[in-house]
């Protein structure tokens, strides 16, 4: 008897690398069950759309793209449509109401259900809903434990995982949901409280990332700085605990982390960033703003004065650091005197990287029933000069690398016969990088090369052939 066809399947991720850690578990899931992944949408018998939600715009694309895969059910082989991601989280059962052609929702505290769920869409077996109904995200049951499962005898062992990242790099995600209550996030309500995984896990899964080829993790989280606030007890691990124990997995030469949150830094985590070779000097803290009235609106627990000291200690104790944030400007409330407020203090501190956001209300959140809008045209205003004056400082930061020696790790082939490259101050999609000339030069591999040019945002450089542990050299500075 001729063997069935596997169903095939394709994935379509929008958001940020956390949702990418979910699609990836969830691909592992379907492929280890026997669906046939695939990279063409139009090749496929199902597709899962992992949303986010986190601002307007981003429902808006999420729904415009599953309108589009919607339409190729009408004149295809598609047969099934699974939207899962923040957007399922936040509007349940309701999506289907607004894309006709959608089979199922998948919510963010779900992912381990995606295989029955993509089983019974294809046997047309009738729409499963594993996301709360509605807005009533508070109302649902806390979801389980995070990306994994337990395996027969009691082993606790990750998700499977399809990397969709290059071979040689990989997101560890170290927790799920938050604890603050910024008042312009509805992460709360999408992702829940914060919860970490276990120490011991993820030291687990980073062994076998690194069996796999992998050569840096990038640790993400909604607030990778409160790992294991959530634990029991008064020796629990955090942040500086983990890091150490993930320097001792070998293959693992970069160890890089996102999305820190600026209460939850101390001079423990500060140091153990500047005192070991595999961990990236490069914080990325996300600041929002600057002016000690916003940051009250925004409930952001903190001020300037702690700010500017907070990042004055960084930079004492974590020599060469690279420091990325993000702003948001238009908030309800914002006037001339705060938003110059703003723009001296970027002039000032001279980010490596800033991300400049215009504020968008969020039903769910609570600046939206603030008082003191700024009017649209203002807030693009507002954004635009932010992004020019960084822009002038990061070709001033830029140009004084010129001339100096770096090591850079390949990510793949560029234009014009170069590589791709970044050293540890850029993370991977989210910044620029360097494009390296050279010879025998190939995606994964650790090289030292010579900055000869740069611009507002990349640098280009020529490959040297220099013995040695090239991962944990510095830069000649």
């Amino acid at each position: 008897m001729k063997k069935p066809t596997p169903p095939s399947l394709a994935f379509v991720t929008l958001g940020c690398p956390k949702n990418q850690v979910d699609s990836e578990a969830m691909l592992g899931l379907l492929a280890k069950d026997g669906f046939r992944p695939t990279g063409d949408v139009n090749d496929a018998d199902l597709v899962v759309v992992n949303t986010c939600a986190f601002l307007g715009s981003a429902v808006e694309e999420s729904r415009n793209t599953i309108k589009a895969i919607a339409r190729l059910k009408k004149r295809g082989r598609l047969k099934g449509l699974v939207v899962a991601g923040c957007w399922a989280q936040r509007d349940g059962s309701s999506i289907a109401d607004q894309v006709p052609g959608v089979d199922a929702v998948l919510g963010t505290g779900s992912v381990e259900k995606i295989v029955g769920l993509s089983r019974a869409v294809l046997d047309r077996a009738g729409t499963l809903e594993a996301a709360p109904r509605g807005t009533a995200a508070k109302r649902a049951p806390k979801p389980g434990p995070l990306d994994e499962v337990h395996e027969p005898g009691g082993a606790l062992t990750p998700l499977p995982r399809a990397l969709s990242t290059p071979r040689h790099l990989a997101y560890l995600k170290i927790s799920e949901g938050c604890d603050h209550r910024c008042t312009f996030c509805i992460i709360p309500v999408l992702r829940g409280d914060q919860r970490s995984r276990p120490l011991d896990s993820l030291v687990a899964e980073a062994r076998l990332l690194a069996a796999g080829g992998v050569k840096e993790l990038v640790l993400i989280g909604q607030d990778t700085t409160a790992y294991g606030t959530d634990f029991p007890g008064k020796d629990r691990p955090r942040l500086s605990t983990l890091l150490q124990a993930l320097t001792e997995v070998d293959g693992i030469e970069w160890i890089r982390v996102m999305y820190t949150y600026p209460r939850e830094w101390d001079a423990e985590l500060m140091d153990t960033l500047g005192g070991h070779p595999k961990l990236c000097k490069y914080v990325d803290m996300p600041l929002q703003h600057i002016h000690d009235t916003m940051l009250k609106r925004m409930a952001r627990a903190s001020n300037r004065a702690k700010t500017e000291a907070l990042l004055g200690e960084i930079r004492r104790r974590i020599p060469g650091v690279s420091l990325r944030t993000s702003f948001i400007v238009g908030f309800p409330g914002e006037t001339k005197e705060h938003y110059d407020a703003l723009t001296s203090f970027v002039r000032d501190m001279e980010f490596d990287k800033v991300v400049v956001f215009s504020y968008e209300p969020e039903r769910e959140a609570p600046s939206s029933n603030f008082t003191g809008r700024v009017a649209e045209r203002v807030k693009e205003s507002r954004r635009e000069r932010l992004l020019l004056l960084q822009q002038e400082i990061s070709t001033r930061r830029l140009a004084r690398r010129v001339g100096r020696v770096e090591t850079v790790l390949v990510d793949g082939p560029a234009e014009d016969g170069r590589w791709s490259a970044r050293t540890q101050g850029e993370a991977y999609e989210v910044d620029g990088g360097v494009f390296v000339e050279g010879s025998d030069l190939s995606p994964g591999r650790f090289v030292r090369a010579r900055i000869t040019g740069a611009s507002a945002y990349d640098l280009w450089a020529v490959a040297l052939t220099t013995p040695g542990p090239l991962a944990l050299q510095g830069a000649s500075r």
